[in-house]
């Protein structure tokens, strides 16, 4: 007994150690992971697997008891699975046979135990015949012995991109060569929201049997070669969805919509070859491009299809991308996920990149009752434009969802009440329950510090809230209205009382020129994404109205019509003391901001400041308008 609470005390110290002096989780302990590819000539092999781990904090995740075997079964066989649990005293827990499955679960899991797993995959078809490749990452947990071993045919040769991986000499038998490596522990992190793939950044071992990536291509290439051509029946289907649209965009949109709602069963691949098929039936000319469908946006030396695991096509004539297989997302647009990123064209084995920017826009107009004891009931329309439109569309869990003017557009209807909005003397100014705003500014700043790239795409967010006060409550003092223009960075906000109403005008959007963000820029953003937020935390003073008649508030002027940008915006506003629209560093718009008497606040912009951030390119309407 004695001996069984030293080994978990030390066990506690080897945790707080590990993760005060590198940042890996030590609340695992992977004692021994060992995977042995046995590589034949034509590309099947035989994978052997074995892994033992010491459950060694409390804070180890919570699905610790869980090993899941990664096999495909289209391609590959389980034979062999034995796992069981390792008790501290010696005890052997196995896990029943008929749990061993993909996932292997371990039962009454606690400190102390180790699991052990040891597997075997018969890869049955090499997806690309006589080839061979993998990927392997690791998770950050600390690994006392992690090796990976390819035994492989002398006749192919293995090309490898290592990244926190060590080679060792192996002894080879005769007519093969055996390759080694072994994972050397480094100090991850954990995961951040929104961060790359730790296939861009962190520790990874990529080996591919492909020298380079025009030889991948070309094998992709030659294992689709026929599913691309029409047949009869595919050329009259797509002749007779075609016949009657005025051009070539128009066809291509057409044929991919039908394929993505229509199209026969299967996967990616599937539905890029049957769209190019009918493609080529009508003359069009397509190729197929591999992209990678998660957060990897950078490519290994090794080329791999583990990491271009996603299919789309391209079509030259147009210089369009199209996802046929993407459900929720309509022709003409792409994933959020496959924007600004490297792909490979089969035909020619050459790359090119996705576009980075497309037309996405929400804005939501709320209407917010604040009632005598300081609820609010709110109804918000939130239009979803461009890309954002289709998903909307398919969401199935919405209260009222309906098409608005354009086809590229959908409303959703919502209402609620929330409790949170009035103090006894000051009224917020919106609500993560109905912002639009607020969500994009949420989005990226889910996290305060970072040491990983994260994934930053474009930003078009509006908000229109009209707040109705109730009787016997006026407002005492509105919130100035406030700018922000820098980098990539375009924020304004204004607040203007109609009658007893106030209504709220925000609108937020962020270019970047790339789909990720670094560290480096992530500091640069935070103080004017902290001024937004700021902005967003401001409120209206309210007091009661105990007079018999109320003073009558003229009506804001409107914005004279100007020239480009260059606007000149003057808001007739009782009782707001002199003060700086938004205070920022100089060469900002905020520079243009003038002190001018009590109740008169007047914004410039100046067409120098301001041009370069919202040309046509950066904002997709000009703003102000």
């Amino acid at each position: 007994m004695i001996s069984r609470y030293c080994a978990l005390l030390m066990l506690m110290i080897v945790t707080l150690l590990a993760r005060a002096g590198t940042g890996i989780d030590a609340s695992v302990i992977v004692e021994r992971h060992v995977r042995h590819y046995v590589v034949e000539q034509d590309g099947a092999y035989r994978l052997t697997v074995d892994d033992v781990r010491t459950i060694a904090g409390s804070h180890a995740p919570q699905d610790r008891n869980r090993f899941i075997i990664p096999y495909n079964k289209e391609l590959d066989e389980l034979p062999t699975v034995d796992a069981y649990t390792q008790k501290p005293d010696g005890r052997r827990i196995p896990v029943p046979e008929d749990a061993h499955t993909r996932t292997v679960v371990f039962t009454n899991v606690a400190i102390g135990d180790q699991l052990v797993v040891h597997y075997v995959i018969r890869r049955r078809v090499p997806p690309l015949p006589g080839k061979f490749e993998d990927v392997a990452v690791v998770p950050a947990h600390l690994h006392r012995n992690t090796t990976l071993i390819y035994d492989m045919p002398a006749a192919l040769p293995l090309h490898a991109d290592a990244v926190g991986f060590v080679s060792i000499p192996a002894d080879s038998p005769p007519g093969r060569r055996r390759y080694q490596w072994r994972y050397v522990n480094g100090s991850e992190t954990r995961i951040e929201a929104g961060a790359v793939s730790v296939l861009d950044d962190g520790h990874r071992l990529a080996v591919s049997t492909f020298a380079d990536y025009p030889a991948l291509a070309a094998a992709v290439r030659d294992a689709l070669s026929g599913r691309a051509l029409p047949s009869p029946a595919t050329a009259t289907l797509a002749h007779q969805l075609t016949s009657a649209l005025p051009d070539m965009r128009a066809r291509v949109l057409a044929l991919s919509n039908w394929v993505r709602n229509n199209g026969r069963n299967g996967n990616d691949k599937d539905h890029a070859t049957q769209l190019q098929a009918m493609l080529a039936a009508i003359g069009i000319d397509s190729t197929p491009a591999l992209v990678n469908g998660g957060n990897a946006y950078k490519l290994p030396d090794a080329p791999a299809l583990a990491v271009l695991d996603h299919m789309i096509l391209y079509v030259p004539a147009l210089d369009l991308f199209v996802d046929p297989a993407a459900a929720s997302i309509q022709a003409g647009y792409l994933p959020p996920a496959l924007l600004g990123k490297p792909v490979l064209l089969l035909k020619g084995g050459t790359f090119a990149m996705t576009p980075v920017l497309q037309p996405q826009k929400v804005r939501a107009v709320a209407t917010v009752d604040v009632g005598q004891d300081g609820d609010a009931t709110f109804n918000v329309d939130r239009t979803m434009a461009g890309a954002r439109a289709e998903p909307l569309r398919t969401t199935p869990l919405l209260r009222a969802v309906k098409l608005s003017d354009g086809a590229d557009s959908d409303m959703q209807t919502l209402s609620g009440t929330v409790d949170d909005l009035r103090t006894d003397r000051t009224l917020a100014t919106h609500h993560p329950a109905w912002s639009a705003v607020d969500a994009a500014v949420a989005g990226l700043t889910q996290e305060r510090d970072r040491r990983h790239d994260f994934v930053c795409p474009a930003i078009d967010a509006e908000d229109d809230t009209r707040l109705h006060l109730p009787p016997g409550l006026r407002v005492a003092s509105l919130p100035g209205p406030a700018s922000v223009i820098t980098g990539g960075i375009f924020y304004r906000a204004s607040y203007v009382r109609e009658s007893d109403d106030v209504l709220v005008k925000r609108r937020f959007t962020f270019r970047h020129g790339r789909a990720t963000c670094t560290p480096e820029d992530n500091r640069a953003m935070r103080p004017a994404l902290e001024r937004v937020r700021h902005d967003l935390r401001s409120r209206i003073a309210v007091a009661s109205d105990v007079s018999a008649t109320r003073k009558r508030i003229t009506p804001p002027a409107r914005a004279q019509p100007g020239h480009g940008l260059v606007r000149e915006i003057e808001a007739q506003i009782d009782a707001v003391p002199a003060r700086t629209v938004a205070a920022g560093p100089a060469g900002d718009l905020d520079k243009a901001a003038a002190f001018e008497k009590a109740g008169r606040v007047r914004m410039r912009i100046d067409r120098h400041v301001a041009g370069p951030q919202l040309a046509a390119g950066h904002v997709q309407q000009a703003v102000g308008q």
